[in-house]
This record gives C-alpha cells, structure tokens and sequence, in this order.
C-alpha cells in the first residue's frame, strides 16, 4: 500500500505541469503587433507601424509640411510626427542633431513631460547615412511613460513615440517601431 503523501505528490506534480503548460501556450500565442511598411502621405517616407495609420497634414510656421499619425494598440499609443522641411537645412550633423534635440525639448513641454532620462545622441542608421537619431524616455505627471527617438537629416526630420502606462513589454517591437522610419530615398 503507498502512503497518502505519494499521491499528493503524484497529483501535484500534474497540476504544475498543467498549471505551466498553459502559462507557456498563452506566451506563445500572446499577441504581438505584426508591422507593416506605410507611406507617409505625400512625402515619399515611410515608416513601419502595428496598425494602418490615418495621417494627418498641417504646416509648421516656415511652412514646412507636418505629418502625424497614431495606432493604438492595447493600452499603448504607436505616433509619429514627420516634417518635410520647405527648405533643406543642410548636411552638418551636429547642427542637425542640435535643432533634433530642439523639437524633443519643444515636445517635452508640450506634453508636460516631468521626468526624462536625458538624451542618447549619436544613433545612426543603415537606411541613410547622412541622418542622426537622439533616444529618450520620458514620463508625464499622471505616470504616462513615453519611449521617444526622433530621426533627422538635411531635408527631413522624424519623431517616433510610444506612449503608455510603462515601458512597452516587448523590446523588439519597441524597437522595431522606434527604428522604423526610412526616410524618402
């Protein structure tokens, strides 16, 4: 005859298993975006995003086109804000990264940003050599965490957002988004 413990044990053990069993089968059909390559209106850029986005169309004060666009998934919000300069600003990164890091600064107060982990310069991409990138993680007075890098060469400038309740829980599709703009060829 087996002891009482012995088949506890046994019935424990099935119940791990299946307890983990299904842990693993929901991490593996959690859902995670698929992205798709989008225009950006009229501009000849794109950027890769979660969802199809809508753009919107304005002019900034020297009348440069201004595209946004949002994608909400789950409790995260995927926006871009892309500019057309009207008139090329030149080639010279360092100026180019110093009017990048204006705009963030412009954005920050806008969204009333309280908190910022400061600026990661010197981001490059194999899509255009000529552009700059700047990273940066900011949080808003309600908590709102936003994951920003913005992009900008002589003729184009891009802001990637991804604004949520944390830090978005996927890397690589924060990543995938964030690093996601090409600009016009």
């Amino acid at each position: 005859m087996m002891p009482l413990f012995y088949f506890t044990f046994i019935d424990m053990k099935k119940l791990v298993l299946f307890t983990l069993s299904i842990i693993c089968f929901t991490l593996v059909n959690a859902q995670v975006p698929r992205f798709t390559k989008y225009d950006i209106g009229e501009s000849a850029g794109a950027a890769y995003f979660p969802g199809e986005p809508e753009f919107s169309i304005s002019y900034s004060e020297d009348s440069s086109l201004v595209y946004t666009a949002d994608v909400e998934v789950d409790s995260f919000v995927f926006s871009i804000i892309a500019i057309d300069f009207k008139e090329s600003i030149g080639d010279d990164k360092m100026l180019n990264e110093a009017l990048l890091i204006s705009y963030l600064d412009f954005l920050q107060s806008s969204f009333a940003i309280v908190s910022a982990a400061g600026y990661g310069k010197g981001h490059t991409t194999e899509y255009n050599p000529e552009a700059v990138g700047v990273i940066d993680y900011w949080a808003d007075d309600t908590g709102t965490q936003v994951q920003v890098k913005g992009w900008v060469d002589g003729n184009n400038m891009a802001v990637m957002l991804i604004i949520g309740p944390g830090e978005y829980p996927i890397f690589n599709v924060s990543q995938m988004f964030l690093n996601g703009y090409r600009f016009p060829e």
